[in-house]
């Protein structure tokens, strides 16, 4: 089975991952996690016990560990970690990926795999938008204080401590995207990334949002001619389906045709 769910946060965001919805799942099972997993964060992880064991307590304990976790990189990450050769660069699927733990992997960007007879392509990274000062209202408020629909003053973020310009993917990984889909012919069944296209902006709150160049990215994609069944990210913290776009956030759901049972939208829930 391969279940699919949105940003977690590094634990903070995660309490449906160990919920009775998610006690369907099965060892042996995967879960997606469509970006800002937030497994790998802390900068000072190797030299301050308190952040080694917050971060731990996640990706050993919160993450089921029968379960085999693979996550699209967002902007809440450490990037500075995460791709500076602390974690090993694996074969997985048919595709790369950083292995973190024994059962949780963050897919590389542009990658193709293939997982239980489907095609999937991995495009993760955004830019960030609270990491200047300023006013903002939720959900770019999240670790600011709150979850209150009324604005919040959002204090920043330092680069190399909670925020790092490699979020946006450069222009290597979209020629790695073009490389592995000139194998499969321009035609995956998912396509997983953090934020989506920039034709599609607007309709998942992104009109909040500024221009992103990892959503032009996406979008040249997908105007290449990238044939999907369904596109699947999480960085508007919402859950809506509008065609075979899908963002995720705070449920985790059967990803449909894949594995045992069908998905929720099968099921017309």
């Amino acid at each position: 089975m391969i279940w699919i769910t949105g940003d977690l946060h590094g634990g903070v965001t995660a309490w449906h991952i160990s919920s009775s919805k998610f006690n369907p799942a099965k060892r042996g099972d995967i879960c997606i996690c469509c970006g800002d997993l937030g497994g790998v964060w802390y900068h000072d992880y190797h030299t301050n016990e308190k952040h080694r064991r917050e971060e731990d307590y996640f990706l050993e304990q919160q993450l089921r560990q029968r379960v085999t976790w693979l996550a699209m990189d967002g902007n809440h990450e450490n990037f500075a970690r995460l791709f500076g050769g602390e974690f090993p660069l694996v074969d997985l699927y048919g595709g790369k990926a950083y292995q973190i733990r024994k059962n949780v992997y963050y897919l590389k960007r542009g990658e193709v795999f293939e997982i239980k007879g489907k095609t999937f392509l991995a495009f993760g990274g955004a830019m960030s938008h609270d990491k200047d000062p300023g006013w903002v209202r939720p959900p770019l408020s999240y670790g600011l204080g709150g979850f209150g629909d009324g604005r919040e003053w959002n204090k920043g973020r330092t680069e190399g401590i909670d925020w790092w310009p490699e979020e946006i993917p450069n222009r290597e990984d979209f020629e790695n995207a073009c490389r592995n889909l000139d194998r499969v012919g321009w035609k995956v069944d998912y396509v997983i990334s953090h934020t989506c296209p920039v034709s599609q902006r607007s309709i998942f709150g992104g009109r909040k949002h500024l221009a992103d160049p990892t959503e032009t990215m996406l979008q040249e994609l997908l105007d290449r001619g990238l044939e999907f069944g369904s596109w699947h990210f999480g960085h508007f913290h919402e859950e809506k389906r509008v065609d075979k776009f899908v963002c995720h956030y705070n449920k985790v759901e059967p990803l449909g045709g894949v594995g045992r049972g069908i998905s929720v939208w099968e099921m017309g829930g």
